[in-house]
């Protein structure tokens, strides 16, 4: 054809799109709804993703490097000295460089010393060429609250110096400038009733500050933070005696360096135990033979690249499926317009020119204002994102070629799915357009066995790619097996269709259409397919990474139990001066806990033990091991037999870390450890004791209970360490039981009677109490307060369980699935009712009444999308099996064994509840919708033939 024949093609074509601004509409719809969602999916992805420029500004401001000095992290068992270290590019991972034998140990060759406190160092003194420096130093603390008191992070920043710009965002307020003015997150804000211009109080130091202003930390908005002026609090809240020095203190410094700060320099500040995040190695990474080791992350970038692989090819297959019905039905309402040309002159290629005119023409218009709403889309959930994924988004990322690339997509597509209208419509006999007769079209007979052919084959090179964890095969497969599906839907629909004898009048006519129509019924029950196997995808993937997240929590208690800890006079952290808690405080703290915690139910641990003497000695009680469970004494000739003997293995199992040996009741023993066992609670009442590990208990069902010294020391803070008396020191035997719990104590759990034939001094531990129900931010609050003023060193731990966190990604894929979702359905029932105006104009003739034309719309909208979203199901499970298989193939059959044992197989989760909800919701709603666009009154129609 010629130039001039395609510009009057295209004028036809766009003359008729106006004509049928209707029927348009819908087309257009059908391309622009997966270019919108594609669109909008690629600006905020792109959005979320971070660039080197963002990651450098978020993390150390406008600095060259980013410095810690690992010394202070005891990167060494000899105390903590300088020890050269092996980074990764980011400055996340290090280890010691001795562990790979790349750098010599500090000091080695030399004679090695007593460990003693370093004094510290100034990292930048090791690093030449620093021209200007800024301090960065946080730690824990405890502050005073609307509602009580809260732990939180304090740090100390000058975030107003142009080196630390855009490490924090000012939201309300301004920055502190004198020493009595903070600043809080926004997280914060809410949680503890602040208000800009009221005041908190730092519990430590009993210092009170003025709130000058709100801030955010871009890559942590639900972070607790208080932000004071540098040199403002920190160093007096470390100066008081065994203070918060258990915490540590986090010291990074940020630097600029003439010349910056290249791999070479980062290597060399490696040798003097520095750890460096460096602008210009973000910037250009060495090659990963100078500091490849294993790393989690690498995990987590297959998972990623996997997912998204596997996301694009459901998207393209969606976007071809759904522009394929809608120029099916175009080219059906066109038959007469078209067989029109045909009496005027016009060749088989003219009319099919037509059409497929009509393909770009909607596919450019589909094209255009898909991309223009997947912007606004994608400016609308920028602060919807934030709020799931914890973190501000990056720039608006909008990336021209890549829009340009999924518009070219949607026309390419709108131009493809033309083809075959296109090529029909060409060979149609003119009379038969012009009169409008349709006939009645025999499904295939082969085209469902080749159908369901197509779709085992599919199956099994899924199955096949996700053994080997390619994600090509992945995706040939499934598309492969979604076009054998797509297939099948006709003699799905003839099949469907033989159940209209069982029906009432109105259902069986719907039914009977679908199959009389089956060349625009099949291609829209196949667009609701694809949509809804999509979010199935979707939410496959997004349960199962729930569950394995969930296995891979550790919780410390039951779930909505809270504990409260009081300290003994044996503390692990060496601090010196403690006196314990007596029991008239643990009292008044008990009948706090049930005023604040009305329907709280629990009670007072006690400690086993015996008071300290002014020389510092303490006793405890521990039981001992059996002869026959003792692990050997190690050796160098052994060494391999003495790690794969399982005497000698550390229990796996939980345990709660906040106690030690205690003494209670049954119900508590219930609260505290989950161990429900009648043997416990026999031996209990029997005056003995309760083991949460084997090797200790008898044959008699005895075990015996030492005492054990313990030193603290009062000189520098160091560990208390544990004295074990003689082998052959006289010991006493209790009855006793090992149970299982799956929160088990490091030493015993004891009766009161128990602890009176020990002769041992019975103290306040702490509380363990069963909430009900998860306490609320003020609740805690409230409690830290009341714990507090017995003991600045008791605390409060609420086990509130695994609580999902939202990746941004996972949240991204979900609402693109959803719009599919929704758009296909709805524009698949209105494709089905622009197809059947004739058919209800007749109904009309005959009389039927409003509510018939009504009824059949509704059951032939429900009808296609109860088969489409029942075989979407299908698919989409069948899609999230291969997924996660080849997730497993990836990440779990490639990790070493001993990696393995400590960690919990994928597991393959389906949301059979979701899945059953949207099988009864989708269709309701397509025949809801159906119903409600069908016309009340009859249309009279022109005659045709």
């Amino acid at each position: 054809m010629s130039v001039s024949s395609w510009r009057a093609t295209l004028r036809i074509a766009r003359r008729d799109a106006l004509r049928a601004k209707g029927r348009s509409a819908l087309i257009v719809a059908m391309i622009a709804v997966p270019v919108l969602g594609m669109s909008a999916a690629d600006v905020t992805w792109r959005s979320v993703q971070l660039d080197t420029d963002e990651v450098i500004s978020r993390s150390m401001g406008r600095a060259d490097a980013l410095v810690s000095d690992t010394a202070e992290r005891g990167n060494s068992q000899n105390g903590n000295r300088s020890v050269a270290i092996r980074q990764d590019p980011t400055g996340d991972e290090w280890r010691p460089a001795d562990a790979n034998g790349e750098f010599p140990p500090a000091g080695s060759g030399q004679a090695e010393a007593e460990p003693t406190e370093p004094p510290p160092r100034d990292p930048t003194s090791m690093i030449p060429g620093v021209t200007e420096k800024l301090v960065d130093r946080s730690t824990f603390g405890a502050v005073s609250t609307a509602h009580g008191r809260t732990d939180v992070r304090i740090r100390e920043l000058d975030y107003t110096s142009p080196i630390a710009k855009g490490m924090v965002v000012q939201r309300a307020g301004r920055a502190p400038r004198a020493p009595d003015e903070v600043v809080v997150t926004e997280e914060l804000r809410r949680s503890a009733g602040y208000r800009v211009g009221g005041t908190l109080t730092e519990k430590t130091t009993n210092k009170t500050f003025r709130i000058v202003g709100t801030i955010v930390l871009p890559s942590r908005l639900r972070e607790h933070l208080v932000m004071a002026a540098p040199g403002a609090l920190i160093d007096e809240m470390h100066a008081r005696p065994g203070a918060i020095r258990v915490f540590g203190m986090d010291n990074f410094t940020l630097i600029r360096v003439q010349g910056g700060m290249p791999w070479s320099k980062v290597s060399a500040a490696n040798r003097q135990g520095l750890l460096i995040r460096s602008a210009a190695v973000l910037r250009d990474p060495p090659a990963r033979a100078d500091w490849t080791f294993d790393s989690p992350r690498q995990w987590a970038d297959s998972r990623a690249l996997r997912l998204g692989g596997i996301g694009l090819g459901l998207g393209l297959l969606e976007m071809i499926l759904l522009a394929g019905p809608a120029f099916a039905v175009g080219a059906r309402r066109k038959r007469r317009e078209l067989g029109l040309i045909g009496v005027a002159g016009g060749g088989r290629r003219h009319i099919g020119a037509v059409v497929l005119g009509g393909g770009l023409v909607l596919g450019v218009v589909g094209a255009v204002l898909g991309t223009a709403v997947g912007l606004g889309v994608a400016a609308a959930i920028r602060t919807r994102i934030a709020e799931r994924s914890g973190a501000l988004s990056g720039r608006y990322d909008v990336r021209a070629p890549e829009l340009l690339g999924i518009g070219a997509v949607g026309v390419t597509v709108g131009v493809l799915a033309a083809l075959v209208p296109a090529y029909l419509a060409s060979r149609e006999d003119i009379a038969a357009s012009l009169t409008g007769r349709r006939g009645v079209r025999r499904g295939s007979r082969v085209l469902p066995l080749i159908g369901a052919a197509v779709t085992a084959l599919g199956v099994g090179v899924a199955l096949f790619g996700a053994d080997r964890a390619d994600d090509t095969i992945i995706i040939a497969g499934v598309v492969a097996a979604e076009l054998g599906l797509v297939a099948c839907c006709p003699a799905l629909i003839g099949a469907t269709a033989r159940l209209g004898r069982f029906l009432p009048l109105t259902p069986r006519l719907a039914l009977r259409d679908a199959a009389r129509s089956r060349p625009r019924s099949a291609p829209a029950m196949a667009a609701v397919m694809a949509a809804v196997a999509g979010s199935v995808v979707i939410a496959v993937v997004w349960s199962s990474e729930n569950a394995d997240e969930r296995n891979k929590y550790h919780p410390n208690a039951r779930e909505n139990h809270v504990l409260i800890g009081f300290p003994g006079r044996i503390p692990m952290s060496g601090i010196p001066g403690e006196t314990g808690v007596s029991a008239a405080q643990a009292e008044d703290v008990r009948q706090a806990v049930e005023r604040i915690l009305p329907d709280a139910k629990g009670g007072v641990l006690g400690t086993v033990g015996a008071p300290c003497t002014g020389a510092g000695r303490c006793v405890t009680y521990r039981p001992e091991k059996l002869p026959e469970a003792r692990c050997p004494a190690r050796s160098g000739e052994d060494g391999q037999r003495w790690r794969d003997d399982p005497r000698c293995r550390l229990e796996t199992r939980s345990q709660n870390g906040f106690f030690q040996s205690v003494v209670g009741d049954a119900s508590l023993l219930r609260m505290l450890t989950g161990a429900d066992d009648p043997r416990a609670v026999e031996v209990l009442s029997r005056g003995g004791v309760v083991l949460f590990e084997d090797g200790y208990v008898g044959p008699d069902g005895m075990v015996e209970v030492k005492a054990q010294e313990t030193f603290v020391v009062t000189g520098p803070v160091r560990p208390s360490s544990p004295n074990r008396v003689p082998a052959d020191a006289p010991g006493v035997r209790l009855p006793a039981v090992a149970v299982r719990g799956p929160f088990g104590l490091s030493g015993m759990f004891a009766s009161p009677e128990a602890a009176r034939v020990l002769g041992a001094a019975v103290e306040p531990a702490g509380l363990v109490y069963d909430a009900g129900r998860s306490p609320s931010d003020v609740q805690k609050q409230r409690l830290e307060d009341q714990v507090a003023k017995v003991s600045e060193q008791s605390f409060v731990f609420v086990e509130r369980g695994f609580q999902p966190t939202s990746d941004a990604r996972m949240l991204l894929l979900a609402v693109f699935a959803l719009v599919i979702t929704v758009g296909a359905s709805g524009v698949a029932t209105g494709l089905a009712l622009a197809d059947a105006q004739k058919d209800l104009a007749t109904l009309g003739a005959v009389g039927a009444p409003p509510s018939v034309r009504r009824r059949l719309s509704a059951f032939q909208s429900g009808v296609i999308a109860l088969l489409g979203t029942a075989l979407g199901l299908a698919a989409g499970v069948l899609a999230g099996v291969v997924v996660r298989r080849g997730q497993k193939s990836a990440l779990w059959d490639a990790m070493p064994a001993d990696a393995k044992s400590r960690l919990h197989a994928p597991e393959l989760v389906i949301p059979w509840t979701r899945m059953g909800l949207a099988l009864i919701v989708l269709p309701i709603l397509a025949a809801l919708l159906a119903a409600l666009l069908t016309r009340s009154r009859a249309v009279v129609r022109s005659r045709t033939g």
